[in-house]
Order: structure tokens, then C-alpha cells, then sequence
């Protein structure tokens, strides 16, 4: 089987099912039943389907949470074809069953957490191989004006689309936001989205497991009666495929083509346009008083109420003026005097977003266990920097805060190893200040903000392409997230690799190849057990570079 040649076989079926639903006419009505999707339970036991999901999965979760039964990445490639088969056989005997969730709470912007669901590495497999036979099929029902969580879109062309919107007249914006949107999203309506263009019961039935599974707190299993967990592999498809009946809805409060527009002119009637990112979504309209988009506003929280079983968040939607500006995805936007005098959309760094930057820089590098290493302190702010700076770069005052973050940045790294080492700001900055930033070594150096330049062009999205190697904007990455710098509970160690490795040239001690510190491990000589703690066994002189190979091969024979 060619996962890519089915994927893209479900795509065209999809569409097929598409067009004969809409080619209906009075005189002659179409079923909407025909030509739906049939025989998708097959995809999920079939050998080559499965491998290759389990494989997404496998460098996907590399390093990260377990789920209730607590089996890693490293701990389930042990044995890894045998456990796949043996998954294989339940999906195509039935008798799967997918774990509960363990909930987690993250904290957010606001102050408030986040309850986070792991689920195992097994249901991720089978959740993986579902999204896989989904996407391609739902790719066709979505609207294009839809960002969030789907391939080859991403927040900043949502962003982009609402400036575009703004420049060409729309006054009025409804800052939208659906509450606790994928803690109380109808599984009746998520079932309800999915028959209208699947007919495998077996297969729809596997996603019923999956919504009942529980959730675990505190070790207590606690039955789910609605919401898909945040943190699942298919929870982000399956919030889309609903919310796609919003975008829709409001699409046909909108007028389109050039003869539309003009009749709308003439008659100045009101017109409709939105952007959606997941569940924060924003509405434009012109033409229309403020009466007619408080209408519109009731209109929307009761389509939501009706067919998704979701309610509007009293404290988030808001009716603006684009006047006077409004907040979406992070960012502030504006109009704002351009070099000809005239009002321009212009977007901005949200004053949220810069507040809670030198939280996280603190939370990156100074309020850590006092043992966690100098080097490892600035890992975790650099990645701070490059993933914060990456994000706000399109923004048109980042060129003019970057030196105020620099500064933000600089001294909360020069705050955090005064204390960790206990010495004065003066001798921090004789020990690690070279070039403009604070150096630990050669490839260990403090990120800055004005080495990432603003981004003036933002192409729009791709055409979606079944089967082909989609980009995802993923959460962590816009978190900027630093799991890869853990050190595995042995604080300390990585200032003694970047001094090794200086000692040693950047060359792996056992092959001579050259390594960076990316690519090479810190080995101790003598075994850490042989010694009384870990700080004698982690002494320079039992320290020595190899590369991840070499590495390996020494601990396979001892």
C-alpha cells in the first residue's frame, strides 16, 4: 500500500461526494447520503497504514509526557514491531480500547491553567492513523478563510488576512471567542459532522471509544460526557470539523464576486467577512450600524448553541470600531497615520505579549532549581528569544523594541548566574560578556532579538496536497518550547560539556569526528555509581566528548 496514492484517492472521493451534494435542484433533489466515504475501518488494521503512523508518532513524542500507563518513546521501540502488531490485531478483532487521558494543568497568558490530556503512546498510534484517513476528506469541506491547526496555514497569514480586510473598508469587528471550546464541544455534533461524510460504523464507532475514554485526575478516573482533550492528536480535526458549520454560516452572511459587491454598494447593504484561527475568530462587516452587528452577535452564540453545543465567551467577544483597534492572536491592530498621512492597518506587538515576555525570560533562566547549569539557563532562553522573535517579527514596532528586549534579556541572564554562582554582576560580565551578549562558550551564546529581522511578506497558504509533506504550526512551537534541553535530572552537567568540548576541540574523543554541541554527548570516563556523589563523578577530568554513535557503542559493551 502507498499511504500517499490512498490519501489522495479519499481527497478525490471526497470532492466527488462534495459536488454531487451541492449539484441538487429543486426539480431534482440530490441525496447528501451518496457517495460517502465507506470502508475507512480497513485503513486502521491495515499493516503499512498503521507502521506509518506509528513511525509520525514515534519522532513526534520523542521526550515528551507519558500518558497513564507511563511508557515512553525509548521504552515502546523496545519490541516495537511486536507491539504494533499486536495493536493491529485488536483494531481488526474490535476489541481495542482506547486508555483514559491523564490531565495535566498548564498555566496560560492569563493567569488561569489549562487542563492538558496525554493520552498513551498506543491511542496516539491509532489516533495518528484516524487523522490520517481524515484530514484528506475534511480538507475539501473547509472553509478557505479557516487557519488554525490545518497543513501549510498559520497564525501570521490569519493576521495578515484581517490587515487585508481592513485596508478594503470593513468598519465593524466582532472579536470572537467560543468558551472553553474543546472542553464542552457536543459529541453529538462531532458524530453528527463526521456521518455526513463517512459510512463505516465500525470506524465511527472507534471514535465514540475514544470520546467516552475518561479523563484521569489525581488518579481517579472521570467519565467524558463532551469535550474532546486538548493534547490529543485528533481533537484539533475534530474541533475544525465542527466549527466549519460556523464558517459556513457565516459565509453566507457574506456577498461575493464583482456583481455582488456592486449590487451591495448601490443599495448599501451590509457585508460579511471572518477569520478563524481554531476557536478565537474575528468577524468583519460594513455598510451596517452597530445595532445590525449586535444582531449578528446574537445570531452567531445561538447557531453556536444550536449545532455545536458550544457557547460564546461573555468576557472575550467584543464589538470594535476598527478605529479603535482591536486584539487577535497576540497582536494589536490598528490605524495608524502612514508616510502619505493617510490611516493605514498596521499591526502591532500586543501589550500582553510584551508583558509576558520577561515572564518567561525569568521563568526560563532565573527562577530554576538553583543546581541546573549556566549553559542550560541560556539554552532555555535563547529558545525563549528565537521562538517569541520568530512569532512578533511581522509586527510593525518589532524593529523598534528589539533593543528594549535585548536589554530584558541581557541582564535577566546576567541576574540568573550572579545568583547562581554567587558573585557579583561585575565579575559575570568580565567572565561571560563577548560581544554585545552573554557566552558560555563558542556554541553557547545568548540569543538577540535584533538578530532575527521584521518579515515584510507573508505568502498565503498553500493548496492543500494529499499525501504530500504538509507543514504544521504545532502549540509548542509557537510556546517555544525547550523540552530538548533537559538534562535528564543530572543538573550541572552541561557546563562541563561546553567545557569539554573546548578542551577537546570539538572532536569525539573515540572516532576523531567533529561535533558541535547539538550533535555530541558529554560521556563520563568512570561510571557515575562508582563515585560518592554526583559532582565529583561530573569533574572536568572524567568528562570527555563523543558523538551519539561512539556514545552508544561504548555503553553496548561494557
Amino acid at each position: 500500500m502507498n499511504v500517499q496514492e490512498v490519501q489522495k484517492r479519499l481527497w478525490e472521493q471526497s470532492q466527488q461526494q462534495r459536488a454531487h451534494r451541492e449539484s441538487g435542484t429543486p426539480l431534482f433533489p440530490a441525496e447528501p447520503c451518496d457517495l460517502r466515504l465507506r470502508k475507512l475501518m480497513d485503513l486502521m488494521h491495515n499493516p503499512t497504514w498503521l507502521a506509518e503512523a506509528a513511525r509520525r508518532v514515534m519522532i513526534r513524542s520523542y521526550g515528551k509526557a507519558p500518558g497513564v500507563d507511563g511508557v515512553t518513546v525509548p521504552r515502546f521501540r523496545s519490541g516495537f514491531e511486536t507491539k504494533v502488531e499486536q495493536l493491529r490485531l485488536e483494531l481488526k478483532g474490535g476489541t481495542y480500547q482506547p486508555q483514559p487521558v491523564r490531565q495535566v494543568m498548564i498555566p496560560k497568558s492569563n493567569g488561569k491553567m489549562r487542563a492538558l490530556g496525554i493520552p498513551c503512546l498506543r491511542d496516539k498510534i491509532v489516533q495518528e492513523a484516524i487523522r490520517m484517513a481524515l484530514e484528506p476528506i475534511f480538507e475539501v469541506e473547509f472553509h478557505e478563510h479557516s487557519y488554525g491547526f490545518r497543513p501549510n496555514r498559520n497564525t501570521h497569514q490569519a493576521v495578515y488576512r484581517c490587515q487585508h480586510l481592513m485596508k478594503h473598508g470593513f468598519t465593524w469587528v466582532i472579536e470572537g471567542d467560543v468558551k472553553a471550546c474543546f472542553d464542552e464541544i457536543s459529541h453529538k455534533a462531532i458524530l453528527k459532522v463526521l456521518r455526513e461524510k463517512v459510512h463505516d460504523n465500525k470506524f465511527l464507532e472507534l471514535i465514540h471509544r475514544f470520546l467516552k475514554a475518561g479523563v484521569e485526575v489525581e488518579g481517579v478516573v472521570l467519565p467524558t460526557v463532551k469535550g474532546v482533550p486538548q493534547g490529543g492528536v485528533i481533537s484539533p480535526l475534530l474541533s475544525n470539523a465542527v466549527l466549519n458549520k460556523l464558517d459556513w454560516f457565516l459565509h453566507g452572511r457574506g456577498q461575493y464576486g464583482k456583481r455582488a459587491e456592486k449590487r451591495n454598494w448601490d443599495s448599501q447593504q451590509p457585508n460579511v467577512r471572518f477569520v478563524r484561527y481554531a476557536d478565537d475568530w474575528c468577524v468583519f462587516v460594513t455598510r451596517a450600524s452597530r445595532r445590525y452587528v449586535c444582531d449578528l452577535r446574537s445570531r452567531i452564540g445561538r447557531f453556536l448553541q444550536a449545532e455545536c453545543g458550544l457557547r460564546l465567551s461573555e468576557e472575550k467577544t467584543h464589538i470594535t470600531h476598527v478605529r479603535d483597534g482591536f486584539s487577535f492572536l497576540g497582536f494589536d491592530l490598528t490605524l495608524a497615520a502612514g508616510r502619505s498621512g493617510n490611516l493605514v492597518p498596521k499591526i502591532h506587538i500586543g501589550t500582553k505579549a510584551k508583558s509576558q515576555l520577561r515572564l518567561r525570560l525569568d521563568e526560563a533562566m532565573r527562577y530554576r532549581p538553583h543546581q541546573e547549569s549556566v549553559a542550560l539557563r541560556i539554552q532555555r532562553g535563547s529558545a525563549v528569544i528565537r521562538g517569541w522573535a520568530h512569532y512578533y517579527c511581522i509586527a510593525y514596532n518589532y524593529p523598534k523594541l528589539t533593543s528594549t528586549f535585548d536589554h530584558w534579556a541581557f541582564w535577566t541572564a546576567v541576574r540568573a548566574i550572579s545568583r547562581k554562582l554567587d558573585i557579583r554582576a561585575a565579575k559575570v560580565l568580565k567572565q561571560h560578556y563577548r560581544d554585545s551578549t552573554i557566552v558560555v562558550s563558542d556554541q553557547c551564546k545568548l540569543e538577540r532579538f535584533r538578530s532575527i529581522g521584521i518579515k515584510l511578506h507573508v505568502p498565503g497558504p498553500e493548496p492543500y496536497c494529499p499525501g504530500g509533506n504538509a507543514d504544521y504550526e504545532t502549540d509548542e512551537e509557537l510556546e517555544a518550547s525547550f523540552h530538548r534541553y533537559t538534562e535528564r535530572g543530572r543538573f550541572g552537567q552541561w557546563d562541563r560539556k561546553h567545557q569539554a568540548l573546548q578542551r577537546d576541540s570539538y572532536r569525539c574523543q573515540s572516532c576523531g569526528a567533529t561535533v558541535t554541541a547539538a550533535t555530541s554527548h558529554a560521556d563520563h570516563i568512570k561510571p557515575v555509581n562508582r563515585f560518592a556523589n554526583f559532582p565529583m563523578a561530573n569533574a572536568l577530568d572524567n568528562v570527555q566528548t563523543l558523538c551519539p554513535p561512539c556514545h552508544a557503542k561504548k555503553h553496548r559493551e561494557r
